[in-house]
């Protein structure tokens, strides 16, 4: 398969000086990246560790939303660490998402999100007629 393409001397110079302040004037200031996280498993729940240095308790929305989890952090730009980040989790039907408590010491938030206990379901015989 051939592709033409139209000549133009000037486009790639354009195009170069457009991603040159692209980069430039971007505001990388308001920019946070997404906190490393670390989970494990419990015996009755799941346990989620995120590192929000420079957070306060006030700075972090933590919401429950048709089984999402929510984690919205905020802070003035001009703090250290300051900015925005959001994360989201889908929990399973095991979970209890209503009973997650959260607790935010030195810098870590974590989250303790109870399993549903398993109800061992029996099995039915059917009478066929």
């Amino acid at each position: 398969m051939n592709f033409i393409h139209r000549y133009q001397p000037t486009g790639s110079l354009f195009s170069q000086f457009d991603r040159l302040f692209d980069r430039s004037l971007a505001n990388t200031a308001a920019y946070t990246p997404a906190p490393r996280e670390s989970f494990h498993e419990t015996e009755n729940a799941w346990v989620l560790r995120l590192d929000v240095p420079g957070f306060a308790k006030e700075d972090i929305k933590l919401t429950l939303d048709n089984d999402v989890l929510t984690l919205v952090g905020e802070t003035p730009a001009d703090r250290p660490f300051g900015g925005k980040f959001q994360r989201q989790w889908k929990l399973g039907a095991n979970v209890d998402g209503t009973a997650t408590t959260a607790k935010l010491e030195n810098g870590v938030l974590e989250l303790t999100i109870p399993r549903k206990p398993v109800v061992a379901v029996e099995p039915t015989n059917i009478e066929i007629r």
